[in-house]
Order: structure tokens, then C-alpha cells, then sequence
């Protein structure tokens, strides 16, 4: 009897011992689980404070800012292509800077556009007025001026827009060909 009762205390045991290392193994897994769902929370927050802060410096600097740079925290606001047509009829005087390649513009581009490819873009600052006029940039499908965008506001460009669906998208009229025209640096009358 007594070897039975020493038995079930044993197996008893032994149970609670490997009750005790799961517990162990799930309390671990937990606290890993924890630390890297705080850690990506801290990520996230960083970046939402730096989208904050780059909308604030827009603000300050007398940008317009939009409910989706807000959103999003980015630095210039986007716009449909259909969009863009349709404020560019309202607001003529916005410049806008096409960042493709040579041989894409000349495949048709807005009228009056300015070509300034991505890849020469910081030698060509010159060209691209700081006086706080709108500019429009656009590339094939978005992606180079959104880049464009973020490289300008870094450079202390305010009133961005980044013609998200791109000139694959423009239902307005294109130019054909280059059309020369001075840099517009040489424009202004300063």
C-alpha cells in the first residue's frame, strides 16, 4: 500500500513538474510576444510622430495642408490625375515638374510641364521656385514623384502634390515632343 501511495505521489509530481516547465515555456513565449508588440508599437509611434512633425513644418512654413497629409503624415498631398486636370484649369499659375525620362516626356506630357528627371533633380533645385507656388509633380505612375515630393519637402518645399495615378492616367491634352523654354530660375523676376 505503501509502495501505491509513494507511486501516485511520484507520477503527482512528475505531473506537477511538467505542468510547472510549460507554465515556464507559455510565461516565456508571453514575454516575448509582449516585448515585440511594444516594441513595434513604439515603431509605429515614431513614425506617427514624424509624420506629425514633418505636416507641422508644412504648416509653418505656409504650406497647404490636406486631410490625407495629415492621415498619413507625409509632406505633400496626392492627386487623381482627373483631379490635377481639373485644378490646373482653376489654378494656372501651379508649376508642374515632370520627373521621367527624357523619351517619356516626349511622349506626351502636361502642357507646359517642365521636365526635371528624378535622377537630376538635386542639381537642378535652380529651376524649381521655393515662393511657396503650388507644384504639381508627376511621373509615368506615381511612384518617382511621390520620391520626388518627399526629396523636395526635405529641402524645405512646401504645397507638394504627387499626381498618384501618373501621366498613364491624364485624360487632359499632351504635349507632343520638348518644347525649349528657359529654366525657370531665368522666369522669375527676382
Amino acid at each position: 500500500m505503501l509502495y501505491i501511495l509513494f507511486s501516485i505521489v511520484a507520477v503527482l509530481c512528475l505531473y506537477n513538474l511538467m505542468a510547472i516547465r510549460s507554465l515556464r515555456k507559455r510565461i516565456d513565449e508571453t514575454r516575448d510576444s509582449i516585448q515585440s508588440q511594444v516594441s513595434w508599437a513604439k515603431e509605429d509611434l515614431r513614425g506617427d510622430i514624424s509624420g506629425i512633425r514633418t505636416v507641422i513644418k508644412v504648416l509653418a512654413a505656409g504650406g497647404r495642408v490636406t486631410d490625407d497629409m495629415v492621415n498619413e503624415g507625409k509632406p505633400y498631398s496626392d492627386m487623381s490625375a482627373a483631379d490635377a486636370m481639373k485644378f490646373l484649369a482653376e489654378n494656372p499659375e501651379t508649376m508642374v515638374v515632370d520627373v521621367r525620362t527624357s523619351s517619356e516626356f516626349q511622349s506626351g506630357h502636361i502642357p507646359g510641364a517642365s521636365l526635371i528627371p528624378v535622377d537630376e533633380i538635386g542639381n537642378r533645385l535652380n529651376e524649381i521656385p521655393r515662393d511657396g507656388k503650388q507644384l504639381l509633380v508627376t511621373c509615368q505612375g506615381g511612384t518617382r514623384s511621390a520620391a520626388a515630393c518627399e526629396y523636395l519637402s526635405e529641402r524645405g518645399y512646401t504645397n507638394l502634390i504627387n499626381m498618384y495615378d501618373g501621366m498613364g492616367s491624364w485624360p487632359g491634352k499632351k504635349e507632343i515632343g520638348v518644347t525649349i523654354r528657359p529654366p525657370a530660375s531665368a522666369q522669375r523676376n527676382d
